[in-house]
């Protein structure tokens, strides 16, 4: 067979492979396939391969996100012709469900997935500042890279980097925007109006009825200021003249 002939058939052979069957050798292999899922934040692109969920992004369409996903990962993403377990469980984390779905960050250089594992710890209805992500990986000064470590999440919504904050409690920066930031965290329990009105004050932890003292974004701490047994406090000398001991669970200073 000339070579011609060779290519024609190729070209004649390449025309007859549906998309599905495309969709269904990615899958056998484990390959990277994409859906459109709900989530908060409305519809995003979900993608996963045989690891875990590699991406969640927002886009315009399929070839935006294909593009996208192509610059960076430097590997192709198809449509999927069904779910399987993994997305189906990132499918209901993504519309609030307790539901544990593999995420895959093998892209990310050891020190991002630090600070995304730690990112994943603080739990909803919580926020943490940048320095607080940076002190407990064991890297003080290292917060700008922090943040942009944060910046390059490949799974934002899984992995809950809108709750790392700045140190004054404004929301800071965000891949889907800052109004996206403060909308999640708002729906997430965080009264924001509370939090700015006590950090005009000065006020920079709460002093709680249990004898320890926590972030203003520990739970709803912040609501309870002026209640029995909860105060405001502006320093941790202040917290310690008043006999009380950090939280355990925000950790307002290092150990």
């Amino acid at each position: 067979m000339s070579e011609s002939s060779l290519h024609t058939y190729g070209a004649a052979t390449a025309s007859r492979v549906s998309p599905d069957f495309t969709a269904k050798v990615f899958a056998g292999f484990g390959l990277d396939r994409y859906v459109v899922a709900t989530s908060a934040l409305g519809e995003v692109y979900l993608a996963w391969n045989a690891t875990g969920v590699s991406a969640i992004r927002r886009m315009d369409d399929d070839g935006a996100f294909e593009a996208w996903y192509r610059e960076r990962f430097g590997r192709g993403c198809v449509p999927a012709i069904e779910d399987d377990p993994t997305s189906s469980a990132a499918r209901a984390a993504l519309r609030g469900q307790q539901v544990a779905a593999p995420i895959d960050l093998r892209e990310c250089s050891p020190f991002e997935q630090r600070v995304l594992q730690k990112a994943a710890e603080i739990g909803r209805g919580n926020a943490r500042p940048y320095g607080w992500v940076a002190r407990e990986i064991g890297t003080p000064e290292a917060t700008r890279a922090v943040g942009n470590a944060l910046g390059r999440n490949p799974v934002p919504l899984l992995i809950p980097c809108h709750r790392v904050i700045r140190t004054d409690c404004t929301v800071g920066g965000y891949v889907f925007g800052g109004e996206a930031k403060r909308t999640l965290l708002e729906g997430e329990g965080i009264d924001f109006g509370a939090i700015e009105m006590l950090t005009r004050r000065g006020i920079r932890y709460i002093g709680c009825d249990d004898g320890t003292f926590c972030l203003p974004t520990c739970g709803d701490v912040v609501t309870r200021v002026g209640a029995p047994g909860y105060r405001a406090l502006h320093s941790v000398d202040e917290a310690h003249a008043h006999g009380l001991v950090p939280c355990g669970l925000c950790r307002p200073i290092a150990a």
